[in-house]
């Protein structure tokens, strides 16, 4: 007898569509322990890049002895529309943000010794080294970008929230806290710089209930014009203060009622060199979900593309991730500095 004989010499069909199947079901289980994993990843990347951002705010405040204004204009009366000023390319009328202030602390040199800072950062002014504001605010920064969103500039949507659709990049996911008002009125973008004319979040409920609101009780440390806010005016106390965070990006506009019965949900604007709602948020815009302080479809407020929260950079330098369904009391008055109503992290 042939010592062969009988030897198997593949699997059958049967067998092998076990095989697969088998194959199937635990590439199944694995993908969403994967994409965990990978999501995980990525908010401690967004994580480290706020904290990268805290720190160079951090080192400016102990160069200049206060933070960067949130915004640069050339009036410091309300209203004023940082966003139109950021578009014209005229000297003297600024429009630039905090961060661009913090680009010699964040390892942006040629931006930092190429910017001509008469100039908006539409600016087309050549410099003896060939760099213009209008080059260098299209200067896309990685550690700008959440990686949860986009490692980049994307074409189509994001170009349309720019100054011009012309750029090609310097996005940002990234901007600084106004305090608990409403930040900016919609559709004029204006700064508002007297808050209680168009309220934001007052807490109500014991033991966070505020019975009289003034400016100086919601603002942010970002929150005034071509204001220097110094480390002494953060009077609830800097673990207790929202300093930095995760920007809500809404591509198109829509219609709502938010504070004051204004309309909401505007498009977003982007531009990390570009101040005012490009680059600011407010905890204390209503939005069209109406005591939804966070991803609520308003423009002025913050949020992200991490599943049930964003995070946050304190005045103290840490980083939390807050729950978008925390308590909305604790959450506007973590956004102003100055209060006096204490409240803690939960």
């Amino acid at each position: 007898m042939s010592p062969t004989r009988g030897k198997r010499e593949a699997f059958t069909l049967v067998e092998l569509l076990v095989v697969i199947t088998i194959i199937g079901i635990l590439i199944a289980l694995l993908l969403p322990a994967v994409q965990a994993a990978r999501e995980a990843a990525r908010r401690m990347a967004c994580t480290n890049q706020l904290k990268q951002i805290g720190l160079a705010a951090h080192n400016y405040a102990q160069a200049n002895k206060s933070f960067p204004p949130g915004v640069i204009v050339h009036v410091d009366t309300w209203p004023s529309d940082p966003w139109t000023y950021a578009t014209r390319a005229t000297a003297g009328i600024h429009g630039t943000s905090f961060l661009l202030r913090l680009m010699p602390f964040l390892e942006q040199d040629a931006i930092a010794k190429n910017w001509n800072y008469r100039y908006s950062p539409s600016g087309t002014t050549t410099n003896a080294n060939g760099y213009s504001n209008v080059g260098l605010s299209q200067t896309d920064i990685k550690g700008l970008y959440c990686p949860s969103r986009r490692s980049a500039l994307r074409t189509g949507q994001d170009e349309a929230m720019l100054p011009a659709t012309t750029w090609t990049g310097g996005g940002t996911d990234y901007g600084g806290c106004v305090g608990r008002q409403a930040g900016f009125r919609p559709s004029s973008m204006h700064y508002i710089e007297t808050p209680t004319a168009y309220p934001g979040y007052r807490p109500t409920t014991a033991p966070y209930a505020i019975t009289s609101d003034s400016d100086s009780k919601q603002w942010g440390v970002f929150g005034q014009l071509n204001y220097s806010t110094p480390f002494g005016a953060i009077r609830d106390g800097t673990s207790n203060t929202i300093f930095v965070g995760e920007l809500a990006r809404y591509p198109t506009s829509g219609t709502g009622v938010g504070p004051g019965g204004i309309n909401v949900l505007d498009r977003s604007h982007d531009g990390w060199a570009v101040g005012g709602d490009a680059t600011c948020f407010s905890t204390g815009a209503d939005g069209v979900s109406v005591g939804k302080l966070m991803n609520n479809g308003d423009f002025r407020s913050p949020g992200s593309e991490h599943a049930n929260g964003a995070n946050f950079g304190l005045a103290d330098g840490s980083v939390k991730f807050l729950s978008s369904s925390m308590n909305g009391d604790i959450f506007s008055l973590l956004g102003s500095m100055a209060d006096g109503v204490p409240v803690t992290i939960e």
